[in-house]
């Protein structure tokens, strides 16, 4: 069988196209974008059992700060959850890069002292304490208005959430003692109990109010800040004013004398702070009633001047068969009763 011969001219070649610079490029960034995202993920992954308090207390110095966190309400509550340190400590998981570098700085930094420093506890506390961001604790604790467990807490809450970036403001300037067991309770007080008896005839809304029922239980009665108001209350018409009445300015001053609520004992309140730090001008017109109750009238039947004890109008409910109703005065701090309302 001859060979079959095949003619030249007919003979094809498939040459391999050249690969396109552009095709290069994509193919490189693609790479370039790949490796460093799967380094992050292993990064995240690898420094994750460091993030526990078991890898925090590697370092022997910061056991003693693990007891106490065991012991606060972050670890020891009724509801169950415990706030591990980097939950307070680090930049939330979410925010990647943050998140990393402050656990890789921290890291470093703490390994350096416990081999070749010292550890200095309350330099180190304070340090938190200066910087610590306020988004750490809102991150859980994000609706600190709903239901404050005093008015005088949700007033507060409401400065520190408008001001969050006031160190004046920082949640820890107040909450300071994460790292710390609960006090136990003081030992109570025992007082004699105020007898308001005689003025809860007419005002009964006030058996309950929470303002002037603590201030009984301490022995404080109506007739402490009030005066005895005698005729005021024989007074069947209430056409008599009692003994003291308070303008706003007086309020605060009132508060604090004969060493009730002394400056040096209010300084002492944490949930002060916010108020310290309000500008004088500014703090004048907040009063001690504007947080600690409203202990204030909302429905009246007379209105006297504060200053000169003068009744300026009376709503025509009286005993007296001649009395006239009056006009009702626009309200005035020299009229009405707002702030401490008797």
């Amino acid at each position: 069988m001859e060979p079959v011969l095949f003619d030249e001219s007919e003979t094809y070649t498939v040459a391999a196209k050249p690969k396109k610079p552009f095709r290069r490029f994509l193919g490189a960034l693609i790479l370039l974008a790949i490796l460093p995202l799967g380094f992050v993920l292993l990064a995240l992954e690898a420094t994750e059992p460091f993030g526990t308090p078991d890898g925090c207390t590697m370092c022997h110095e910061m056991k003693p700060v693990r007891e106490r966190w065991e012991q606060s309400s972050h670890h020891a509550n009724a509801s169950g959850v415990s706030v591990t340190c980097i939950k307070c400590h680090l930049p939330d998981r979410e925010d990647t890069f943050p998140h990393i570098y402050g656990k890789a700085s921290k890291g470093a930094s703490h390994g350096w002292t416990h081999f070749f420093g010292k550890f200095d506890e309350t330099a180190s506390r304070q340090l938190v304490l200066d910087t610590m961001k306020n988004d750490r604790c809102l991150h859980c604790h994000n609706n600190l208005l709903a239901k404050p467990s005093t008015p005088a807490v949700g007033s507060v809450h409401a400065t520190a959430i408008e001001r969050t970036e006031t160190r004046e403001y920082a949640c820890v300037s107040c909450h300071d003692t994460m790292h710390s067991p609960r006090p136990p309770k003081p030992d109570p007080k025992y007082y004699d109990e105020a007898d308001n008896s005689y003025c809860y005839v007419c005002h009964v809304n006030y058996k309950k109010e929470p303002l002037a029922d603590k201030h009984r239980l301490a022995n404080i009665g109506c007739y402490g800040c009030h005066g005895e108001s005698l005729a005021h209350s024989k007074d069947e018409d209430n056409a008599t004013a009692p003994d003291i009445m308070f303008l706003k300015p007086q309020i605060n001053m009132t508060c604090g004398k004969s060493g009730c609520h002394s400056e040096p004992k209010m300084q002492k309140v944490k949930s002060h702070k916010a108020w310290y730090a309000t500008p004088v001008s500014e703090r004048k017109k907040i009063t001690c009633t504007d947080c600690h109750g409203a202990h204030v009238m909302k429905t009246r039947q007379r209105k006297w001047d504060k200053k000169t004890k003068k009744l300026i109008w009376r709503d025509g409910h009286d005993v007296d068969p001649n009395a006239e109703p009056t006009t009702k005065p626009t309200d005035d701090d020299s009229m009405d009763m707002d702030g401490m309302g008797m």
